[in-house]
């Protein structure tokens, strides 16, 4: 074939069909048969479209015949109502009304299947998925060619492959990559479908472009403001004159005013509380700093999604609502799981051996934990706290506040998930030879960044989204105070809105709060993390609010006082 250069009107075509390829679903569909030869050059398109090291991986199953089409429609119908759940409320409401296929509608369906190639092939040999990739490749031609003969086209991926796969007695190793309905058409929308619906907005190319390399996503400025002090007269009469000694409630009155306080209210509220729990691994992990394997991560964010957790147990327990989040698990949850995705990575990397993530990676856990928090604000809460599972954390935790309090490290470092005397003694040596090779970086980031943790960065970002918020702050045993004590090195106004709820028995952690300069609520004996101490203190704080609120006053008890 000669070499065809195209002129400035066919290159004007072109651009046309390509911008006003548009996804055909429901009832557009007439049924008016698509011609042989307009099919032919649909598949053709497909045969002569980009194939790495020309392996043309492609196989075509045309579908036509009723009977198959409504088996297949079943598995669309199947799997629709199954994604419907996986959205809230109003945004399920709205997805229900969506016509999202044509299967029946349409005079032709196409199954689009990728056949792996057995023998190496060339182009294949690094990255094996690209041969799949091709596929999708065909699959665009052949949607140009249908839009340039005014054939409809549209993609359905809303089905459960091995179904179809079954339905079209597909071979065992060919994966289907695309469902396809086509068809003459009794519009072509001047949009996309999802876009005229406001399902999505069209991205802007300015922000899918970057030069050279990916810039690190920056971190976001948080603007907190320290509590208002003008109420402080009026709130502390108000406690003093309730029917009681002066200072017979001892901390709740303390909790009561730091409330009152953060809130610029004598009557200040709980509303909606959450615990949000944060999971991730560290790689730190392999090299022998804890009694347990790193599964035992992704077991437990199992048994807290089944219930089963302590944490679980004292969110029921207090109406306290849990969120669970993988920040970064080694393992890919199945989707449906009640679990928010917001992994950074599978696992930090070993800071014995290199820095645990890239700055990039700190500054994006920062931002998705703060995001997280904004969600939770919009659904009405103002008091949350925070949890964790990870197993290596404790590793992470210590060293930032060997680094962050200027404490020798083997004065930081506990037990953790049960380890011997000797492996404690490994742990310590393991963890100073980290600090001996990286030092202390000038920049909290970068401190972070070289040992912290996915959830322990996470956390961190969420505590800072939570004071601009204005929120209660409820900070859980050691992790989490770690979280914090970055937090507070990013932007020391967090501590306005900070309450302390229990000292862990993991022997650093009184340490990092007298450094802190704070009294937690409780001390009795519990180091199990997960946001237990939050969930078991909430009572306490609930009751310290209600006090305030509800409690007579000398005056209006007509109780006398003693002056």
């Amino acid at each position: 074939m000669a070499q065809k250069l195209f002129n400035e009107e066919e290159a004007r075509i072109l651009e046309e069909i390509i911008f006003h390829r548009r996804d055909v679903r429901g009832n557009k569909f007439l049924q008016k048969p698509v011609e042989d030869s307009v099919v032919e050059k649909i598949l053709l398109a497909a045969l002569n479209s980009p194939s790495v090291g020309f392996s043309q991986p492609w196989e075509f199953v045309l579908v036509k015949d009723k009977e198959i089409k409504e088996k297949v429609r079943d598995s669309f119908n199947e799997e629709n109502n199954y994604a419907t759940g996986l959205f809230d409320k109003e945004r399920a409401s709205e997805y229900a009304q969506m016509k999202l296929e044509g299967i029946m509608e349409s005079p032709l369906n196409i199954a689009v299947f990728y056949k792996p190639v057995q023998s190496t092939v060339l182009g294949q040999t690094s990255m094996k998925e690209v041969g799949l990739y091709s596929v999708v490749c065909a699959v665009q031609n052949m949607w140009l060619m249908a839009r340039a003969h005014n054939v409809g086209m549209g993609w359905v991926s809303i089905l459960n492959p091995d179904k179809v796969k079954q339905i079209l007695n597909a071979p065992p190793d060919n994966r289907l990559v695309a469902y396809l309905c086509i068809g003459y058409v009794k519009e072509f929308l001047e949009k996309p479908e999802l876009e005229i619906l406001q399902w999505e907005k069209r991205k802007i190319l300015e922000d899918i472009i970057y030069h050279e390399k990916y810039l690190a996503e920056p971190l976001k400025s948080f603007n907190i403001s320290p509590v208002s002090k003008h109420i402080e007269p009026d709130l502390r009469h108000k406690i003093d004159f309730k029917t009681k000694p002066l200072g017979a409630l001892g901390e709740l009155e303390k909790i009561a005013f730091k409330i009152g306080l953060m809130q610029n209210t004598l009557s200040p509220e709980l509303r909606n509380p959450h615990i949000v729990v944060y999971a991730a691994d560290h790689g730190i992990a392999r090299e022998g700093v804890s009694a347990y394997p790193q599964e035992v991560t992704f077991q437990m964010v199992m048994n807290f999604l089944n219930g089963g957790a302590a944490i679980n147990v004292f969110c029921r327990q207090n109406n306290i609502a849990m969120k669970v989040v993988d920040a970064g698990v080694n393992y890919s949850f199945p989707p449906g799981m009640n679990v928010v995705n917001a992994k950074i990575g599978m696992g930090t990397k070993s800071f014995l051996q290199e820095p645990a993530m890239t700055l990039a990676e700190a500054q994006k856990a920062i931002n998705s934990g703060a995001a997280i928090v904004q969600d939770i604000f919009k659904d009405g809460c103002n008091v949350i706290g925070f949890g964790e599972m990870g197993i290596g954390n404790t590793s992470s935790a210590s060293v930032l506040m060997s680094l962050l309090c200027n404490i020798p490290i083997n004065e930081c470092v506990g037990k953790g998930t049960g380890v011997t005397p000797e492996g404690l003694e490994k742990k310590i040596s393991i963890l100073s030879a980290a600090i001996k090779k990286h030092g202390k970086p000038d920049n909290i980031m970068q401190v972070l960044a070289t040992y912290g943790g996915f959830e322990i960065a996470q956390m961190c970002g969420s505590m800072l989204q939570a004071a601009e918020n204005k929120m209660v702050i409820l900070v859980d045993g050691f992790i989490a105070t770690a979280a914090f004590l970055v937090a507070y090195n990013i932007n020391p106004l967090v501590m306005d809105y900070a309450v302390f709820c229990h000292q862990s028995e993991e022997s650093g952690h009184g340490r990092m709060l007298k450094h802190l300069n704070v009294t937690p609520l409780l001390n009795i004996g519990m180091r199990l993390g997960e946001g237990t101490g939050t969930a078991v203190a909430y009572p306490i704080i609930k009751s310290a609010v209600n006090f305030l609120n509800h409690m007579a006053s000398f005056e209006s008890a007509g109780v006398s006082n003693k002056d």
